[in-house]
C-alpha cells in the first residue's frame, strides 16, 4: 500500500511539473501568434502589446506554473486515485493553467486552447460511452450565458461576459456534461467576486479588467472533484 501512494506520488508531482514546464514556452508563443496575425488582418488593430518584452515571463513566475501545476495534479490524483479519467482530467488542468496564465498577463481566452480542450473532452467522453450529455453540456455551457447576456445587452448596452468565456463554459459542459452547469456558473461567480477583491487590492492604483481565467480554472476544478450543488 505504501509503495502504491509512492509511485503515485511521483508519477502525479512528475508528470504535472514535466508537463507545466513544456508548456512554458506557449505562454509566450500563443499571444504573439495572435498579435502577429491580428496585425496583419485587422487594419483597425489596436494592439494588447506595446513591446514583445511584455512576453516575458520571470523566473519566479515560471517556478511558481511548474509547481502549482504538480501540487494540483497530485491533490486531484490522491481525490480521485489513480485511472485513466485522472490522467485525462490532469491533462485538462494543465490546459486549464496554460489558459489562466495567459488570461491574467494579457487578458485573452485563445481559441487555440479552447477549442482544442472542448474537442479533448468530447472525444474523450465519447470513446468511454455514451456522450450525449457531454454533447448537451457543450451546448448548454454556450448558450445558457450568451442568452444571459444578450439580455442584459439589449437593456444596458454592455456585455457581461466575453465570447471567449463563452467557449470556456462549453469546454467545462464537455467534459462534464450538462448536469455539472449550475454548479460550474455558481462556482465562477463566487471565483469572479474573489479575483476582483484580490486584483482591486493589488492593483489600488491601477484600473483594468478583472481577468475571468482563474474564476473558469476554480470553476472547472470544482467539477473535476464531482462536486454538485442539485
Amino acid at each position: 500500500m505504501q509503495s502504491n501512494i509512492e509511485v503515485l506520488v511521483a508519477y502525479a508531482l512528475g508528470g504535472g511539473a514535466f508537463a507545466a514546464f513544456a508548456l512554458l514556452p506557449w505562454i509566450r508563443r500563443i499571444p504573439l501568434d495572435m498579435h502577429r496575425v491580428w496585425a496583419s488582418e485587422y487594419q483597425n488593430y489596436q494592439p494588447f502589446l506595446r513591446d514583445t518584452s511584455e512576453l516575458d515571463i520571470s523566473k519566479a513566475s515560471k517556478f511558481a506554473i511548474v509547481i502549482g501545476a504538480a501540487l494540483l495534479c497530485l491533490g486531484l490524483a490522491f481525490v480521485r486515485g489513480a485511472s485513466l479519467d485522472t490522467a485525462m482530467l490532469c491533462v485538462l488542468l494543465l490546459g486549464w493553467i496554460l489558459l489562466t496564465a495567459i488570461n491574467v498577463r494579457h487578458e485573452l481566452l485563445p481559441d487555440r486552447i479552447l477549442l482544442a480542450l472542448l474537442w479533448l473532452g468530447l472525444l474523450y467522453r465519447a470513446s468511454t460511452g455514451p456522450a450525449s450529455d457531454n454533447v448537451l453540456g457543450a451546448v448548454s455551457g454556450y448558450l445558457a450565458p450568451w442568452l444571459v447576456t444578450t439580455a442584459v445587452r439589449s437593456n444596458t448596452g454592455r456585455d457581461i461576459v466575453g465570447h471567449g468565456d463563452l467557449k470556456a463554459f462549453a469546454v467545462t459542459g464537455a467534459w462534464f456534461g450538462w448536469a455539472a452547469l449550475p454548479t460550474v456558473y455558481v462556482a465562477f461567480v463566487v471565483a469572479s467576486l474573489l479575483t476582483a477583491i484580490v486584483f482591486a487590492l493589488r492593483d489600488a492604483h491601477h484600473k483594468r479588467a478583472v481577468p475571468s481565467g482563474p474564476a473558469h480554472m476554480a470553476a472547472a476544478m470544482v467539477a473535476m472533484l464531482g462536486y454538485r450543488i442539485f
